[in-house]
């Protein structure tokens, strides 16, 4: 998971969404003087001066050197598997990528808008300069100690001022003046010695017909210096003030101001405004295929036939899946299908929860009060506030929120209107517990709705004239409608359907081709594996190396060395991610699971981590042949006890062959499987274990149909 770290306010670290709990102000302070210093190295000489000056205590090398301790800790703590403090020789350094860092962030993004300023670009650039001035949420290093932090403090708010200060006029010359003044007011009353603030109050107050406001400004300004330094104005602000007595035209806005829009009504009740009734809906998405039915049925969840107020509450449907899956192109579709029965606007957010950033739900509640004409100065500054703004400007309103690849519940929540005549659609990677939605999964395609995806996308009867071939990259696709328009990508720009099948056909090197135009399939199955923790990460490692069509639950415990207890925990969040599946049919007893063949393929091309300890795939062969030896025991009543012994922690006797005829039944085609392979890597005692368990003498099992799979060469989709 990211790990976030914020000095333009609290000083303070999270890992995903999780803070770190960091309570002492000196631990704060040497914190944030690393953060001031990232990537280099700051010796322990350094951090002494810094936290104590001149006058440290006797102990405080081995303070700093707990403080670190401690820092290192809380960071461990919140989830994060990355320690960013190394020790280096005579001091420490930490590391850290510009967009983990708040201040470089800031930094990065008001050179961009001055960038764009000079290209001619101000309505962009003052957007820019205002995203980066929002990176602010109080007096920077809040809650820190140390005897840097005073001239730290200084340096960071000029630097803040002056950046707010290009900006206000950046957007005086566009004629914003009349939105400047309050705000302009309270940056004033915060120092009232900024000369350039206050010649800019003046200037926005007599654009705005406030002469006298405008004057009365720059005499408060003159009687303080008078007053209290004994110091006379400088020339701009005696000049600006004579030329607000003359009235002069040099100081009239260009062009004038923006006229204000009209509110509307709709019968009884007031409406949006035209320019602020939200249209914000992609385009319909074209080719579609495979889904119709649900778009009809989940469409019918969002359509109120009697009218929103039969309603006590606005519908929420959550659409979850793995990466690529086709969650966007099916909400939206379902979005156009119904936008009809929302007249008052459609709002699109897509929250992006696949980058390397995860978007402030305070952002994102922002994003969207613009999307109804809210002035970005008009926004409050806390998410409570926004979102009950939020709340009050939809209020007896009938309009679409679409929220698009959310990575949280704390990022849609906010976004819940509370009018019941409003509805939510929620696209997520991962299965959120969202409160009141209705929840559907989104599965990757058969192949018959496959072969109509690729067919569609390809735009003619090529899959036609091989449809081995296009069969073979279907299957080798897994059903996902993203590999499936990268495949058709492919072969539009001149690779033969048949030579494609071959080249997705070797495991390690599938992902590689399924990468063109900026998709790519491999980014969105990395996202989500970020997320993980690290036991998820070893636990999915040694899953997909598995050749069985399925994966038992007592793999963690087998093969990655966990506990009974964090192996259900894991497994429950592979499920919550989607790089696992629990297999039709598995309760009740114990479970089986399923790995996509695209997850199986990330993990085989080694980007899915290391897998635990020794080889998992033999730890899980012996594991096999210990359960399937241990059924025919019980089956046939033998006194002997099954050898070889069993591996620790796998409940043999009262979870796992509970009934082990049964077991023997529904683990046929993993035991076909496993035997293949003991065969392959020349273990005939296994070999012939597992023979023995699949004669129909033990265990009167019948011949079963092959479970899906996802693993393997015989895998299909799952």
């Amino acid at each position: 998971m990211t790990l976030r770290f914020t000095v333009l306010g609290p000083v303070g670290v999270t890992v995903g969404a999780r803070p770190a709990e960091i309570h002492r102000p000196r631990r704060l302070g040497i914190l944030a003087y690393l953060l001031l210093h990232a990537n280099q190295v700051v010796t322990v000489d350094r951090l002494i001066a810094a936290t104590w000056g001149d006058a440290p205590p006797t102990t405080a090398r081995a303070q700093v050197q707990s403080d670190i301790h401690g820092l290192r800790r809380a960071i461990h703590a919140a989830g994060s598997s990355d320690n960013p403090i190394s020790t280096q020789p005579g001091g420490y350094r930490l590391e850290l990528r510009p967009e983990q860092l708040d201040l470089a962030l800031f930094t990065d993004q008001a050179a961009l808008a001055r960038a764009e300023a000079a290209r001619g670009e101000a309505e962009t650039a003052a957007g820019l300069m205002r995203s980066a001035l929002s990176l602010w949420r109080g007096p920077a290093l809040s809650g820190a100690s140390g005897d840097f932090l005073e001239p730290a403090q200084a340096r960071l708010e000029e630097a803040r001022l002056d950046q707010y200060e290009w900006l206000v006029d950046l957007e005086l010359a566009l004629g914003r003046h009349h939105r400047l003044v309050t705000e302009l007011t309270e940056y004033l009353t915060e120092h009232p010695l900024r000369e350039r603030l206050r010649i800019q109050l003046m200037l926005a107050l007599y654009r705005s017909g406030r002469q006298p406001d405008a004057l009365r400004v720059g005499r408060q300004g003159r009687e303080i210096l008078v007053d209290e330094y004994g110091l006379d104005p400088g020339p701009a602000l005696t000049e600006l003030e004579t030329a607000i007595l003359r009235q002069d035209a040099a100081l009239n806005a260009p062009g004038g101001s923006p006229a204000e829009p009209a509110a509307t009504t709709v019968g009884d009740r007031p409406a949006v405004s035209t320019s602020c009734r939200p249209a914000q809906l992609p385009p319909f998405p074209v080719p579609f295929a495979g889904r119709a039915d649900d778009v009809v049925h989940l469409g019918a969840h969002l359509h109120a036939e009697e009218g929103p107020e039969s309603r006590p509450a606005p519908p929420v449907l959550l659409l979850h899946g793995m990466a690529g899956v086709g969650k966007t192109a099916l909400a939206v579709r379902i979005a156009h299908t119904v936008r009809a029965d929302y007249p008052d606007g459609h709002l699109y957010l897509d929250l992006r929860s696949g980058g390397s950033e995860a978007r402030a739900p305070r952002h994102v509640v922002a994003e969207a009060l613009r999307g109804l004409g809210v002035d970005h100065r008009e926004l409050p500054y806390s998410l409570d506030e926004r979102a009950a703004l939020y709340r009050s400007r939809l209020a007896d309103r009938r309009l679409l929120v679409v929220v698009d690849d959310a990575g949280s519940v704390d990022q849609v929540q906010p976004l819940v209107p509370a009018a019941p005549g409003c509805a939510v659609l929620v696209t997520s990677r991962f299965l959120l517990d969202l409160p009141s939605a209705r929840r559907h999964r989104v599965d990757p395609l058969p192949e018959c709705a496959g072969l109509d995806v690729l067919t569609a996308h390809l735009d003619d009867r090529r899959s036609e004239v091989a449809p081995a071939a296009a069969r073979a990259v279907v299957r080798a696709c897994g059903g996902q409608p993203l590999a499936l328009r990268i495949a058709a990508a492919r072969v539009r720009s001149g690779t033969r359907l048949t030579d494609l099948a071959e080249l997705l056909a070797d495991p390690r090197h599938l992902l590689d081709e399924l990468a063109v135009d900026g998709l790519s399939v491999r980014e969105g199955l990395a996202a989500v594996h970020r997320s993980l923790s690290p036991s998820a990460t070893r636990v999915l490692a040694a899953a997909a190396q598995l050749p069985t069509p399925s994966v038992p639950d007592w793999v963690p415990v087998a093969c990655a060395g966990l506990g009974a207890r964090e192996a259900v925990r894991v497994l429950d969040e592979l499920v919550r991610c989607h790089l696992l599946t629990l297999a039709p049919g598995s309760a009740p007893g114990p479970n089986r699971y399923l790995v996509h063949r695209l997850v199986a393929a990330f993990v085989a091309a080694g980007e899915g981590g290391d897998p635990p300890g020794d080889d998992p795939v033999a730890r899980a062969a012996h594991t096999w042949g210990v359960l399937a030896g241990e059924a025919v025991r019980r089956i046939t009543a033998s006194p002997h006890p099954a050898e070889p012994t069993p591996p620790p922690d796998v409940d043999l006797h009262n979870r796992t062959l509970a009934d082990p005829a049964g077991w023997l039944r529904k683990e046929r085609a993993n035991l076909i499987a496993v035997q293949a392979l003991a065969q392959d890597r020349d273990w005939p005692e296994l070999a012939d274990r597992i023979a023995a368990a699949l004669a129909d003498r033990h265990s009167h099992v019948r011949a079963c149909p092959p479970v899906p799979t996802a693993v393997g060469q015989s895998r299909s989709s799952w």
